[in-house]
C-alpha cells in the first residue's frame, strides 16, 4: 500500500471515530436530560441493532451500536431516579377517576 493511501485510510478512521465519539457523547446527552429521551434514543438503537442485522452488516458494527445502547443504558443515577418517578406519576395520573368536572 502507498504511503498515501495509508494516510488517507488513517484520515478516514480519524474522522469516523470522530464522528462515533460525538454521536456517543449526544446520545449520552439526550438520556441524561430526560426519561422520554433515553427511552426513545435506547428505542433507536435497538432498532439500528435490528437494521444492521438484517442487512448482514459486519459484527463490528453490531457490536458497537450494541455497545453504545449498552452504556446508554447505565445513564446517570438521576435519569433513572426521574424515570421511576416519572412512571409513578403517570400511574398515580391513571388511576385518578374520571370528572367531567374536571375538564375545562
Amino acid at each position: 500500500m502507498a504511503e498515501h493511501e495509508r494516510d488517507a485510510i488513517l484520515a478516514f478512521d480519524a474522522d469516523l471515530q470522530a464522528s462515533l465519539a460525538l454521536s456517543r457523547a449526544t446520545l449520552r446527552a439526550l438520556a441524561a436530560l430526560s426519561p422520554v429521551l433515553n427511552t426513545a434514543a435506547e428505542a433507536a438503537l435497538e432498532e439500528e441493532v435490528a437494521r444492521a442485522a438484517a442487512r448482514a452488516a459486519p459484527q463490528r458494527t453490531l457490536d458497537i451500536v450494541e455497545d453504545v445502547r449498552r452504556r446508554l443504558q447505565h445513564a446517570p443515577a438521576e435519569a433513572r431516579i426521574a424515570s421511576a418517578l416519572e412512571r409513578t406519576l403517570v400511574e398515580a395520573a391513571e388511576a385518578l377517576p374520571f370528572r367531567a368536572s374536571r375538564v375545562a
